[in-house]
């Protein structure tokens, strides 16, 4: 039994050694190369969030004033019904 799994863990990292070669051996770019294109990646994605947030932001604004102000206005004919029908009433 111990064996097996000695023989198993020693597949697993010959197996990991073999793929980081491989990885290594057809790599498209340089390490430097890769890393300035994830950074540029990261940094486009961060930029696009940003830009989406402020719109967010922005949309959300005008829906509260928007709501504000149709509550103003709802208060303001919930008072001149109500100063009418004292008037009738009087």
């Amino acid at each position: 039994m111990k064996d097996y799994k000695s023989g198993t863990i020693l597949a697993f990292v010959v197996g990991i050694g073999i793929g980081a070669v491989a990885a290594l051996l057809l790599a498209p770019k340089a390490g430097g190369e890769l890393r300035d294109d994830i950074s540029g990646a990261v940094g486009d994605r961060v930029d696009q969030l940003r830009d989406q947030g402020k719109d967010l932001t922005r949309r959300s604004k005008k829906f509260v004033e928007t709501a504000n102000e149709r509550l103003q206005d709802a208060l303001d004919q919930g008072a001149d019904a109500f100063k009418q029908a004292k008037k009738a009433g009087a």
